[in-house]
């Protein structure tokens, strides 16, 4: 086989060092933190670069990652991240959210709203439909059904990285990503685009309901921050403080016990 003249080669090297300088962007993040509305705005504003999840990550552990893509919905600790072979040029951003919110979104998506997708979730909605949900909220913080979650944002939150919370996303959407796109992880996507796409998933606009008006089959379910306090019994409350309150105030969100 011939090899390329000069020219051609020059070309091929070129074309390789453009590629190198986009940068591959990394959307890290845990369950029930917004990862579904955070991915619908990257696929729309980046169709061309976007990688498709997959089913235990393994769009991210499984493949060779490419250059100059982007891949939603990491559930991953900063040590799982680490172990992988990241290219040189790329940028990450973490959202996390509150514990107990993620607690109760969690507790509606495995009882109803979220496709069974195998045995272990038939028995866990099976096992949640024979409780009052104070028994199910129990039962899911004494056996730290929130274990994957905890252990996410705890390895995140030590890093020293910026973490972005999607409680403020629900107020700053559209400055918030717009820092994050376009200035942070200089993505090629017009001002004007984005506004549109971010605007256009908004709560109320994708559901047709306004924030807070709850549909319990729908995986968008409420769209507000502290629908925990709707829920938590003085028991439940107790219980959650003594396994998780550490974490909530490393992360932000309370500055003691006293909540």
């Amino acid at each position: 086989m011939k090899k390329p003249n000069r020219r051609i080669r020059r070309e091929i090297m070129i074309k390789g060092s453009k590629n190198d300088s986009i940068p591959t962007i990394f959307h890290i993040t845990h369950y029930k933190a917004g990862s579904q509305w955070v991915l619908a705005i990257l696929k729309r504003c980046l169709p061309d670069r976007f990688i498709q999840p997959e089913p235990e990550v393994k769009h991210f552990f499984n493949q060779q990652i490419k250059q100059g893509k982007v891949y939603p919905t990491l559930y991953v600790t900063r040590e799982q991240f680490e172990s992988v072979q990241l290219p040189s040029n790329y940028h990450k951003f973490i959202i996390i959210r509150d514990l107990r919110d993620t607690l109760i979104s969690l507790y509606f998506s495995l009882k109803i709203s979220h496709r069974t997708i195998n045995e272990s979730m038939e028995k866990s909605r099976q096992l949640l439909n024979s409780m009052d949900i104070n028994e199910g909220l129990k039962h899911m913080i004494l056996n730290n059904w929130l274990h994957p979650n905890t252990e996410i944002q705890k390895s995140w939150i030590n890093s020293g990285e910026t973490i972005i919370r999607y409680e403020d996303l629900l107020k700053n959407d559209l400055e918030i990503f717009n820092k994050i796109l376009i200035e942070e992880c200089k993505l090629p996507i017009q001002k004007q685009k984005l506004v549109k796409v971010v605007e256009g998933l908004r709560f109320e606009n994708r559901t047709g309901r306004k924030p807070g008006t709850e549909d319990i089959k729908s995986h968008e379910r409420k769209g507000i921050e502290g629908d925990w306090k709707n829920y938590f019994t003085e028991e439940i409350k107790d219980l959650f403080k003594k396994q998780y309150n550490d974490i909530l105030v490393s992360a932000g969100y309370e500055k003691d016990m006293n909540w």
